[in-house]
């Protein structure tokens, strides 16, 4: 199959698969000539596109009885892209979901860990530190930075653990690094959503 230009259309930008980038509100769609196929959170660009022959929704080539009806189109694509794994998507929000033999049998959606970071702030200034992502997590805190950084890591990654401890763990997503240091085997793929969309692609 030759290359096809994928985008990924966010609430602040445009992620091509060729490596361009574009903020939402500066984008010039006139600008690409080829066909491009893409998936959308925006609603806006979403009802916008539609008007467009050369931009092609994905959102209508995926089985929708394999997903529940409000689950995000992206966290559906990092799912599309896997066959048994467990799929981390660690950005504003850490989606955690389970896959096997390509059937998503469900996940959670966890406060990402600025959205934690803030929630400490506003509980009291006293608590507005930043996260030791080098704690050691067999140990119990006993300082403030440990104690909230053990609040916010623990619980996640226990969760993960009792979904499935031999399952592929994949991490994508801005905040993927940091987890990485907790989940050692587990492989960052910050692609995961452009592999997902061509993959749905190649079976169609």
């Amino acid at each position: 199959m030759k290359n096809q230009l994928l985008c990924d259309i966010g609430n602040t930008t445009f992620s091509f698969n060729d490596g361009r980038k574009a903020f939402v509100d500066d984008f010039d769609i006139s600008s690409i000539k080829e066909d491009v196929y893409y998936i959308s959170v925006n609603q806006y660009w979403e009802k916008r596109l539609s008007m467009q022959e050369n931009w092609i929704n994905l959102r209508s080539f995926v089985n929708c009885k394999k997903y529940y009806k409000s689950m995000g189109i992206d966290r559906i694509m990092a799912c599309e892209a896997v066959d048994s794994a467990i799929v981390i998507d660690a950005g504003s929000a850490i989606t955690v979901d389970l896959v096997k033999d390509s059937v998503h049998e469900g996940g959670y959606i966890y406060p990402g860990l600025v959205a934690l970071a803030k929630c400490y702030k506003e509980i009291s200034p006293a608590l507005e530190v930043s996260f030791n992502f080098d704690i050691d997590l067999a140990k119990m805190p006993k300082n403030t930075e440990d104690a909230l950084t053990y609040g916010a890591i623990a619980p996640l990654l226990s969760n993960i653990r009792e979904i499935s401890t031999e399952l592929p763990v994949y991490l994508t997503g801005g905040d993927a690094e940091r987890l990485l240091s907790f989940l050692p085997t587990a492989t960052i793929s910050h692609d995961l959503v452009f592999k997902g969309m061509k993959k749905l692609l190649e079976e169609h």
